[in-house]
């Protein structure tokens, strides 16, 4: 069985950050995604979701699983979010935030069931502590893996998540998690608050 990479598979870069967001490995595939994702200089997997396969077979060929399941359709919990940063700071911060990444450059997978929902939001993540918008991560992500992100991803990525204490532009990521969720039930008006018309209009079709 060939498997469509080019269809599954989806590189997300941004300055010195470098991910690939994907659907879910089997024990029936496992063995093509090693191959493809070793070709590809992929030097973590971190899986948000239950596991459906052996993370050995990763491990044998130098690929570090991290196991970092949350809720499908959900938003990841503070420590989780925690985790992921300083694993892409100690992955990323060796070179300057505005430095383009290299073929050699370190990579990191993500994935979940689907590559939809949870992967992207921990991708979107990254891209926001390292100084994108949060409506221009929504869209570049998108751009780059059609269908990501629910209605409550949406609202998070846009309302409910804040950058590490003390972050900059382009400044080291990792250190501490995100907020929780604004909550989607609230009539805090407050919440709009940083949000453009066209954001607003945004979630609302969402």
């Amino acid at each position: 069985m060939n498997i469509p990479f080019s269809r599954l598979l989806s590189p997300i870069d941004y300055k010195n950050l470098k991910f690939l967001v994907l659907d879910c490995p089997t024990e029936q595939t496992i063995h093509q995604y090693v191959k493809e994702l070793k070709s590809r200089g992929i030097t973590d997997v971190v899986r948000v979701c239950e596991p459906t396969y052996q993370k050995s077979i990763f491990e044998a060929v130098d690929i570090q699983v991290h196991d970092w399941p949350f809720k499908d359709g959900g938003i990841p919990p503070v420590d989780l979010v925690s985790r992921f940063l300083s694993l892409v700071d100690e992955r990323f911060n060796s070179s300057s935030k505005e430095e383009l990444p290299t073929s050699n450059s370190p990579v990191i997978a993500v994935h979940c069931v689907a590559g939809l929902g949870r992967a992207p939001v921990l991708v979107a993540i990254a891209l926001i502590e390292a100084g994108m918008i949060p409506l221009d991560t929504i869209e570049y992500v998108r751009k780059r893996r059609r269908g990501a992100f629910n209605s409550v991803q949406l609202q998070y990525l846009l309302e409910g998540y804040k950058k590490v204490k003390g972050s900059k532009k382009g400044g080291k990521i990792g250190k501490r998690g995100g907020s929780p969720p604004a909550n989607p039930n609230s009539t805090d008006q407050g919440a709009d608050k940083g949000i453009s018309i066209f954001g607003k209009l945004f979630l609302k079709k969402k």
